[in-house]
């Protein structure tokens, strides 16, 4: 009798110890990372742009002769160069015309680039959101579903004691 219950006992204590052990947890592969820099505004250069040829004045003195710009007193443009200026103001205002807008749609472009790139970062983020939901729900359902392992052994072990108290207990009064 001392030795049946000290196995009964043995198997009990194996038993528990055994079902006692927690699932492991749930841990899907990592998600790539994905990173972007924003992309920088763009600045125009104009200075690989060929510039017009440039105005040759002649400077005079009070007299009308030619001296050196520090003493020039009058400037003196011949036909050929005065039309020149007209030529450099028109090229002047469309290369600055060009160049505002240029600017206006590079930077609209880049900054649609930027937007892409932070959505692609949201949706990484939600992603990333999602996933760890997932593993804590599936974390949650494995440690459920051990705990109502354990619950059933422990209730049918209890359950197969009771009914082997029960057998034992008719066998001795019988007896």
């Amino acid at each position: 009798m001392k030795k049946g219950f000290l196995i009964l006992t043995l198997l009990l204590f194996v038993g528990f110890s055994v079902s006692a052990c927690a699932p492991k947890p749930f841990t899907p592969a990592p998600l790539p990372e994905v990173k972007f820099e924003p992309t920088p505004n763009y600045e125009l250069d104009l200075s690989n742009l060929p510039k017009p040829d440039k105005i040759e004045p002649r400077f005079l003195d009070e007299n009308f002769k030619d001296v050196p710009i520090e003493k020039a007193k009058y400037i003196l443009l011949a036909p050929k160069e005065y039309a020149k200026i007209a030529g450099l103001l028109k090229y002047a205002k469309a290369l600055k015309d060009i160049t505002e807008e240029q600017k206006i749609l590079i930077n609209t472009y880049i900054s649609q680039i930027n937007a892409l790139k932070e959505l692609s970062e949201t949706n990484q983020a939600i992603m990333e959101l999602y996933r760890q939901l997932w593993v804590d729900s599936e974390n949650a359902y494995r440690q459920e579903r051990h705990a109502h392992k354990v619950d059933n052994a422990i209730n049918r072990g209890a359950l197969g004691a009771i009914s082997i108290g029960s057998l034992v207990m008719l066998l001795i009064a019988i007896l």
